[in-house]
């Protein structure tokens, strides 16, 4: 007999014992709903976090979040690929290279800025 109220038993729920994942990020509540049934007939559990957050910022990025238990993790990925759910990670550009993006980006605007200013004030 289960511990869970009623409501609650047919849900994908994990035990306090066994620590989970983040699988990934969605952008739409659809997708990772899709992603949790695919699961589900693997007989995989997850469950989904923030999937309201849609509802109050519906242009949010990537905040619905997929879990799954850390030793399923691997069969989980598995199966969204077989069911065209997984996109590999992209590839990020080292905290370095953004620091120099963002300083040259700066840097422009400043020379910009400073050219407009010396031309408004007739020095230029």
């Amino acid at each position: 007999m289960s511990t869970l109220p009623p409501i609650l038993d047919d849900l994908d729920h994990a035990e306090p014992e066994e620590s989970t994942l983040l699988l990934r990020y969605f952008y739409a509540d659809i997708d990772a709903q899709l992603a949790a049934a695919q699961l589900r007939q693997a007989d995989i559990p997850s469950f989904i976090t923030s999937s309201n957050s849609q509802t109050i910022l519906p242009m949010g990025q990537g905040w619905i979040g997929l879990h799954v238990h850390e030793s399923q993790a691997r069969a989980a990925i598995e199966v969204l690929k077989e069911a065209d759910l997984w996109e590999e990670a992209a590839p990020t550009l080292p905290s370095d290279t953004w620091k120099q993006i963002i300083r040259t980006v700066l840097i422009l605007l400043l020379l910009i800025f400073g050219r407009i200013l010396l031309g408004l004030l007739g020095i230029i």
